[in-house]
């Protein structure tokens, strides 16, 4: 990358010496003679590059990666809301009672609010403040996390509209030990 830029610099002196001799030439009544300080100060405006219109702002990396946990958490809203979820939904409410409607229901109003990774943080991490329900809500919100991430996310993520499929199908068991540890959930990257 260096030698290129060099070769670019390069150019761009030749350029410009070619366009002053021109100059010159048209005009030979004018001193000749220019300051090499003028030249170095063309090209060290000419090293620094403006940024295309159009193009983004952000590296890549952090691009594909901008809204992992929104994208993730709403799928599992998805996911625990559709009818896949209820065989695993059923063998959950057997160990703890739940209504799984109002669990649903729950489900629903969490992931209309849900906008970012600390919305996502809040429905897995359980504060001292829950009561029982709540507890036993975000017990069951990671258990069928931990299930669409291992088994039903991949599918999610080839057949649903994301840009960065390959991304985020390397970052998926990122994202499933941090709602293993939903303490930890402050980054994805």
């Amino acid at each position: 990358m260096r030698l290129l830029k060099k070769k670019i610099e390069k150019g761009r002196r030749l350029q410009i010496s070619k366009a002053l001799e021109q100059h010159r030439s048209s005009f030979p009544e004018v001193d000749t003679h220019y300051d090499t300080n003028d030249e170095l100060k063309i090209s060290k405006s000419a090293q620094h590059r403006n940024r295309v219109s159009g193009a983004p702002k952000m590296k890549y990396s952090n691009r594909c990666l901008k809204n992992v946990a929104k994208n993730y958490g709403r799928a599992i809203c998805n996911f625990i809301a559709s009818d896949l979820a209820d065989p695993y939904l059923i063998q959950e409410v057997e160990k703890a009672p739940v209504d799984i409607k109002e669990f649903k229901y729950h489900i629903n109003e969490k992931k209309n609010k849900l906008d970012g990774i600390d919305q996502f943080r809040d429905m897995l991490l359980i504060q001292p403040e829950d009561d029982q329900r709540t507890i036993t809500y975000k017990k069951l919100f990671q258990k069928l996390s931990e299930i669409f991430i291992k088994f039903f996310s991949v599918n999610w993520i080839c057949s649903g509209r994301l840009n960065y499929k390959m991304e985020y199908i390397k970052v998926r068991y990122k994202v499933l030990r941090r709602v293993r540890n939903p303490e930890l959930f402050t980054y994805v990257r």
